[in-house]
């Protein structure tokens, strides 16, 4: 079998490859050997195009589930939809579940494969550049409930992730641009020159380039390596990863998961929460101004009509918050953010004011 570079992804409770290359998706079976049944699990409309060549990967060939895609259906409904196709089709503990497709797809199965039977072994194979440069990599899995995003999951590392940028060549303009805005904030949070690129190679990113597109997917996956191997389970460094996630995830509860793509949220939520950090005196207003252009040179889509105390009711629901306090992260300048617990509601106003209007 040909070698692949993979990067190991160090946590406290397990250890697993991550594969960053091209045309991978027909070797899965090749990289991820299985003494047990195989459940590929994907959507309805990725079951074509990728789900049976990683079925046919496998000897025997794996079989096939596939779910409704779309941000309102990651729910406990469909988790225990899943979790009862497994059961239908005599899944034991030694199955293994090959989840293939976007952050909707990879949350909402690996979520059920994590409690399904206590948990059985997790291979994610991410098909968005969102899901490769962040969702897939960690261990995070959840799904959402009507009063905010992800606030039922679970912590439970894959054995492996199994990223193939080929698939980025054909995805929908906006889906790769969702993905640039999640890896943009690896940038800002942790490393000027993820950032950089952005800035130098904007062009050859938005035209696809193998090699720019693979070195930020490499960067990024580093960036969340790093910190989830210090803090698998979001008690300190690991907070660093929700930058804009704060606003952006009130956007989403208040548009109901629909309309805008988790990415678009990010950027206007980095832009919220930079708004926050210029009034308090923590990040320098030529910082901010580079920041929010580099953002905007991507054109992030514009967000629609939004009642605003929808948004600021569902930030008190943020999981990140601690009894009272409201805890959001800051950027100081690029590279370097800091976690604040002390933000106060009326500082998440103006945040949400700043990127919704007054």
């Amino acid at each position: 079998m040909k070698e692949h570079p993979f990067i190991t992804i160090h946590q406290a409770s397990a250890s697993y490859p991550v594969f960053i290359g091209r045309n991978l998706i027909d070797q899965v079976g090749e990289l991820i050997p299985a003494r047990g049944r195989v459940f590929v699990i994907t959507s309805e409309a990725l079951r074509e195009r990728f789900g049976l060549r990683i079925a046919r990967s496998f000897s025997p060939e794996a079989e096939i589930l596939t779910i409704a895609e779309g941000e309102s259906r990651k729910t406990m409904e469909t988790a225990e939809a899943i979790i009862e196709e497994l059961l239908t089709r005599g899944a034991r503990r030694d199955s293994i579940a090959v989840v293939a497709g976007g952050g909707m797809i990879g949350d909402t199965a690996g979520f059920a494969a994590s409690i399904f039977l206590r948990g059985i072994p997790l291979v994610h194979v991410p098909t968005t550049l969102l899901a490769q440069v962040d969702s897939s990599i960690g261990g995070k899995l959840a799904v959402n409930h009507p009063r905010g995003k992800n606030l039922i999951g679970s912590f439970y590392p894959p054995r492996a992730v199994i990223s193939d940028t080929s698939v980025l060549d054909t995805l929908p303009p906006r889906e790769l641009l969702s993905g640039i805005y999640e890896a943009m904030k690896g940038g800002i949070i942790r490393d000027p020159d993820l950032f950089d690129l952005f800035v130098s190679q904007r062009e050859a990113i938005l035209r696809r380039d193998a090699g720019v597109i693979d070195d930020m997917v490499r960067k990024k996956v580093r960036v969340k390596a790093h910190i989830v191997a210090a803090d698998e389970k979001e008690t300190d460094l690991r907070r660093l990863l929700n930058y804009g996630h704060t606003i952006a995830h009130g956007i989403e509860a208040a548009t109901r998961y629909e309309g805008i793509t988790h990415g678009e949220a990010v950027a206007w939520g980095m832009i919220g929460a930079n708004a926050i950090a210029l009034r308090r005196g923590l990040l320098s207003r030529p910082e901010e101004a580079r920041i929010q252009r580099a953002i905007l040179d991507f054109k992030p889509a514009s967000l629609p009509a939004l009642d605003k105390r929808e948004v600021l009711a569902a930030t008190e629901h943020d999981k990140k918050n601690v009894g009272t306090a409201r805890i959001m992260v800051f950027p100081r300048r690029v590279g370097h953010c800091v976690v604040v617990s002390d933000v106060t509601e009326a500082e998440v106003q103006y945040g949400i004011d700043a990127v919704c209007g007054p």
